[in-house]
C-alpha cells in the first residue's frame, strides 16, 4: 500500500489530486454558526453545505464552530481536534462511483462536559447568529405521552439545580440568552435539524417551557430575539466502519480516523424566518420555503417510516442491511404497497408527481449496494420513531375510514421484534430508552395478544380501535407462527 497521509491542514497538499480538498484559506473564515451536536449526520449534510458554499463563492462569514455536550461524544471531539476540524465526505453512488472530499468549514470545536462555560460565552459571541442543533429524538426530552417537554426528566432536573454546569441544550441555551441579554446583545436563530415532527415549533415550545421554570424575565428578551424555522433534513449517512476507513487509505491515500460515508442525493429545505440576513445557501441547493409541512411529510412519512419497515422486516429475517432487505421482492412489494395504498393518500399537500416521483427516488437510494447502512442502526429507539413516521399514517387513514392493513403488520411485526430473536433464531439486542416496556409487554402479548399496542405513552388509545385490531391480531398471530418471509408473502397475496 502506498504511503497514507495523516488528515491535517499540513497535509492537505499533499493528498492526491482526485480528492476534492478546500480551496479557501481556512483561517480567513469568520465564524457566525455554532452547531450543537456534531454527529455524522451534521457532518455530511450541514457542515457540506456550508463548505460547498465557502468553497465555490468564498463567502467566508459562515465558519462553523461545533459543539458537543455528551460524555459520548469525547471521541469525535478528540478525532476532529487531532485533525483540525476536517474529515472526509465519502459519497458513494449506486453506479459504484466513489469520490472523497475533504470538508473545512468546522474551523472551531468545544467539548461541553470539559469546560461548559467556554461553551455558553461562545453561545453568547455577538458573532454567532446561528445555533443549530442535531441532537437526535431524545435530546428534546419530550413526555412520552402528552408529546410536551419534560420538566421532569432528570437531565432536565439536573440543569436547573446546576445552571453554570447544564448538560441540556436548553440549559446551556438559557444561560448564552441571559448573557447576551445582560451585554444587550443581539438574539440568534435557532435552527433544528433534526427528524422532529415541526421541529423548529418544538425546540421553540420546549425552550419556552424551561424558560418560564428557570429564568421567566428571560422570556420576553428571548421572544423577541430568536426565531427557530422548521427545517427538512435528508440524505441517508449509516455509521463508518472500518473498511471505509482502509479503503480511503488504500484508494485515496487519506488517514482519517472518523470519515463520513453518504449517498450523493442530499435535500434540505429551510422555512424562512432568520433573524439576522438569511444565509445564502441556496446557492448551493437549499430550498427556503413559507411552508415547511408538504417536505416534511414526504420525508418523515415516506422515507424515514420505509426506514422503520425494512429495519423491523429485515431484522426479523436475519438481514443486516436496508441493501439487503429493499432487493428483497416479497418485503419491497410489501413496502410499496403500504406506501401507496395507505401513505400516499395522507399527503394532500404534495402533488401526485412529486409523490410519485418521490416514492421511486427513494427505492433506488435504499437498493445502493456500496451504502452499508446497518438495520441495527435503523432500529435503535423505535420507541420514538414509530410515533413520528407510522402512527400519523394510522391515524389519518383511520379518521377518514380508509385502509390500515398493511399498517397493523407493521405494528405486528415491531411486537415481535421486540422478541429480539431472528427467523434463524440468532439473537439481536433491542436497542430503546423504552426497551424494558417493550421487551416485556412483546413478551405478554404471546399469551395476550393485545398487550403491546396497549402501550398508552407510545399508542394512545389504538388498541380499542375497531377497524385496526382485527388486522393487528391477524398479523400478530401469523408472526407468531411463521417465519417473516412466509406471512409477507401470504399478506401480499391477500
Amino acid at each position: 500500500m502506498a504511503k497514507s497521509y495523516f488528515l491535517t491542514a499540513e497535509n492537505l497538499s499533499s493528498l492526491p489530486t482526485d480528492v476534492s480538498v478546500p480551496s479557501y484559506d481556512r483561517n480567513q473564515i469568520n465564524t457566525s454558526i455554532l452547531h450543537i451536536g456534531v454527529s455524522n449526520f451534521h457532518r455530511s449534510h450541514q457542515a457540506y453545505y456550508v463548505h460547498e458554499l465557502i468553497d465555490k463563492y468564498k463567502e467566508l462569514n459562515y465558519g462553523i464552530c461545533g459543539v458537543d455536550l455528551l460524555e459520548s461524544d469525547r471521541k469525535i471531539y478528540s478525532v476532529l481536534k487531532d485533525q483540525d476540524g476536517l474529515f472526509t465526505l465519502y459519497t458513494k453512488e449506486k453506479n459504484g462511483a466513489h469520490k472523497a472530499k475533504v470538508i473545512g468549514s468546522i474551523v472551531e470545536y468545544f467539548y461541553g462536559p470539559e469546560n461548559p462555560m467556554a461553551v455558553i460565552e461562545k453561545m453568547a459571541h455577538p458573532n454567532i447568529e446561528i445555533i443549530s442543533l442535531t441532537i437526535a429524538e431524545d435530546g428534546y426530552h419530550l413526555n412520552e405521552i402528552t408529546g410536551e417537554f419534560d420538566m421532569n426528566h432528570p437531565a432536565v432536573s439536573e440543569d436547573i439545580k446546576n445552571p453554570f454546569s447544564p448538560k441540556t441544550v436548553f440549559g446551556y441555551l438559557t444561560q448564552s440568552f441571559k448573557l447576551r441579554k445582560l451585554r444587550n446583545l443581539p438574539g440568534c436563530t435557532i435552527l433544528s435539524c433534526d427528524n422532529i415532527k415541526s421541529n423548529g415549533n418544538t425546540m421553540k415550545l420546549s425552550l419556552y417551557n424551561y424558560v418560564r421554570k428557570t429564568e421567566p424575565e428571560l422570556l420576553d428578551w428571548i421572544t423577541q430575539n430568536t426565531s427557530f424555522p422548521n427545517t427538512m433534513v435528508d440524505r441517508i449517512t449509516p455509521i463508518t466502519n472500518s473498511a471505509d476507513i482502509q479503503t480511503l487509505k488504500k484508494d485515496f491515500y487519506i488517514d482519517d480516523q472518523w470519515p463520513v460515508v453518504c449517498e450523493s442525493f442530499s435535500q434540505w429545505v429551510i422555512e424562512d424566518q432568520f433573524i439576522h440576513q438569511r444565509p445564502v445557501w441556496d446557492k448551493v441547493g437549499v430550498q427556503y420555503t413559507n411552508n415547511i409541512a408538504p417536505f416534511e411529510n414526504l420525508k418523515l412519512r415516506l422515507l424515514n417510516a420505509s426506514h422503520t419497515i425494512l429495519g423491523i422486516l429485515g431484522t426479523l429475517h436475519g438481514y443486516k442491511t436496508v441493501y439487503e432487505t429493499a432487493n428483497d421482492e416479497g418485503f419491497l412489494f410489501f413496502l410499496k404497497t403500504f406506501l401507496d395504498d395507505e401513505v400516499t393518500p395522507t399527503l394532500t399537500d404534495s402533488g401526485k408527481k412529486t409523490i410519485e416521483d418521490y416514492k421511486n427516488n427513494l427505492v433506488m437510494r435504499f437498493q445502493n449496494p456500496h451504502i452499508n447502512d446497518q438495520l441495527f442502526r435503523i432500529c435503535q429507539e423505535s420507541s420514538a420513531k414509530i410515533p413520528l413516521f407510522i402512527l400519523p399514517t394510522i391515524t389519518h387513514q383511520l379518521q377518514n375510514e380508509k385502509q390500515v392493513r398493511n399498517a397493523a403488520f407493521i405494528i405486528a411485526a415491531w411486537a415481535k421484534y421486540n422478541d429480539g430473536i431472528d427467523d434463524n433464531d440468532h439473537p439481536y439486542d433491542v436497542v430503546d430508552t423504552k426497551s424494558g416496556t417493550l421487551i416485556r409487554t412483546a413478551a405478554l402479548s404471546i399469551q395476550h395478544p393485545m398487550k403491546f399496542v396497549e402501550i398508552k405513552s407510545i399508542f394512545g388509545d389504538l388498541s380499542e380501535n375497531e377497524t385496526f385490531t382485527p388486522y393487528y391480531l391477524e398479523a400478530l398471530s401469523q408472526l407468531r407462527e411463521n417465519k417473516v418471509k412466509d406471512c409477507i408473502r401470504n399478506w401480499n397475496a391477500n
